[in-house]
């Protein structure tokens, strides 16, 4: 069996109050039945690497990628 998904939190584009949702329950504010929320942004930082060869399949970003200082 698959775990619970944890609950998110959202913002309502109304009344600013934060709205814990599940999935399956109904987007709608709790306090106002404004039915636009927004989702928090997360804490975690993401970090992505720009000079990446797997990303690409050309000669030209394979010729990019040896200049770049990551690849050394």
């Amino acid at each position: 069996m698959d775990p619970q998904p944890e609950p998110v939190s959202y913002i309502c584009g109304d009344c600013g109050q934060e709205n814990t949702l599940k999935p399956g329950d109904v987007i709608q504010c709790r306090e106002c039945g404004y039915r636009i929320l927004y989702k928090k942004r997360t804490r975690r930082t993401v970090y992505f690497s720009t000079c990446s060869p797997q990303l690409f399949n050309t000669k030209l970003v394979e010729a990019v990628f040896s200049m770049c200082p990551a690849a050394s």
